[in-house]
């Protein structure tokens, strides 16, 4: 709400109104998205706790690249090769920033 402000509500009406959910299975959805994003940062913080910076780093980025690989093959979105670049090239530098950060606060 903070970032759509009231226009979420007329989204859901129309949402509501092309009759693919109703307002309780709508509403139903939107708090179990909310709940597993809400539980997803829950564990990465504990995991996060558990082991080192870097092995977190790494393996945030091979999630990364799951879900862009995932998202590809559910949907059926066809990759550009400039694409494939571009999410390399995002994937390599989140990545290297992690990398180098952690680096950094070691030396501190």
């Amino acid at each position: 709400l903070g970032m759509e402000g009231l226009g979420f509500f007329s989204a859901f009406k129309d949402v509501v109104a092309a009759g693919d959910f109703t307002n309780k299975s709508l509403s139903v959805l939107l708090a179990l998205g909310g709940a597993t994003y809400y539980l997803y940062n829950e564990v990465a913080f504990l995991a996060l706790g558990k082991v080192n910076p870097v092995t977190h780093a790494v393996g945030n980025t091979i999630k990364r690249v799951v879900i862009i690989v995932a998202s590809v093959v559910a949907f059926k979105t066809p990759m550009s090769t400039g694409s494939i670049i571009g999410s390399s090239i995002a994937i390599a530098g989140t990545l290297l920033y992690s990398l180098a950060m952690n680096a950094s606060k070691k030396k501190d």
